[in-house]
């Protein structure tokens, strides 16, 4: 295959001399590079984080649509609609999948039962899947 051509070898060319260099595919890339779409996002850099050290998680176009007014300010004092703002989308990480969904056994503990639980019954029995329920009652707030 022949050599590509670049931008630079196109100028001055003539009329012939480019149909001659796109019969042989010589200006397959260049023609590739100009048919992709423009693109108005600007070069910008993650925040880091000062306390961890690690970089600011940006989020996307969807989780910025889903804020309200004081959730954004916050976000944008954080670093967190960088990406955002340069005109970049942020998809965001697939869900950790290290982690398998909990085991739920058939009899499950409630909130009466784990009240009278220490610490290390409660790891037990949530190891063996019998707290489950009453887990994602607390998180949804039910237990209280």
């Amino acid at each position: 295959m022949s050599e590509q051509l670049t931008a630079e070898d196109v100028v001055g060319m003539t009329e012939w001399q480019l149909n001659e260099a796109r019969r042989e595919g010589r200006l397959d890339d260049l023609l590739a590079q100009l048919a992709a779409p423009v693109s108005s996002a600007r070069p910008f850099t993650v925040p880091t984080d000062p306390e961890t050290g690690r970089p600011v998680p940006q989020l996307g176009a969807a989780a910025v649509k889903a804020l309200s007014v004081s959730e954004l300010d916050a976000a944008a004092k954080a670093g967190k609609l960088t990406a955002y703002m340069a005109g970049h989308d942020v998809v965001p990480p697939p869900p950790d999948e290290s982690a398998p969904p909990p085991v739920r056994a058939s009899w499950q503990f409630t909130a009466d039962h784990v009240a009278l639980m220490d610490t290390d019954e409660v790891a037990r029995y949530r190891a063996a899947g019998q707290l489950v329920d009453y887990d994602a009652q607390q998180a949804a707030g039910e237990g209280e």
